[in-house]
């Protein structure tokens, strides 16, 4: 009886030794893009409009094989009279509208993209045609952050780095130029972010 007690514990003993020890999972994640930002604003004692304008052309990478391009632009617009009480604010998105940004130099961006607006709850058509052109210095920063727990890692960062531009061109909708005698301000700027988590 103790010859087949102690058989048994070796054998317990053996199957629980052969089991694989759980292997960590690390999720990666990185994004570098060079970004373009514009803002037009108007006021008034009767009114108010606001346009703002952002295009981006970036690469991400979370798992094997190559980074994954895109470009695309936001838009959102507002206007609102105090005296007629006639108001309008939409926006939309664009992937793969034509893009380009030479870094912190200048960039470009020119496309048709649809936009809804939220006051009439209808879709509309929106032109973009502006230019970009660095002005002033250049600022750089970077961060770094990590965070661990029971069976839990991360680490962050980042870096990027902006600049100053003059903004010309024009935004149309329903064939009005929003942003025509509107005060601009406009920006390029470069970003490089990634993280890693690992799971034990």
């Amino acid at each position: 009886m103790k010859t087949a007690t102690a058989i048994a514990t070796a054998l317990t003993l053996l199957s629980l030794s052969t089991v694989p020890a759980l292997a960590a999972t690390a999720t990666k994640y990185q994004i570098k893009g060079q970004n373009a930002y514009a803002s037009f604003y108007q006021s008034d004692d009767c009114s108010y409009s606001y346009v703002s304008v952002y295009g981006f052309d970036s690469a991400t990478k979370s798992g094997p094989g190559a980074p994954i391009s895109q470009t695309g632009a936001y838009l959102d617009y507002s206007s609102y009279n105090y005296c007629t009480g006639a108001q309008f604010y939409g926006g939309g998105f664009s992937e793969n509208i034509p893009f380009t940004s030479n870094k912190l130099n200048s960039a470009t961006l020119n496309g048709t993209f649809t936009v809804y607006d939220y006051y009439s709850e209808t879709s509309k058509t929106a032109t973009v045609n502006l230019t970009w052109t660095g002005t002033g210095d250049t600022y750089r920063g970077k961060s770094n952050s990590r965070y661990q727990g029971p069976g839990y890692s991360s680490i962050y960062r980042s870096s990027g780095s902006s600049r100053d531009a003059q903004v010309s061109g024009t935004v149309t909708l329903d064939g009005t130029n929003l942003i025509a005698n509107m005060t601009s301000y406009g920006s390029l700027s470069t970003s490089s972010n990634g993280s890693l988590e690992i799971i034990k």
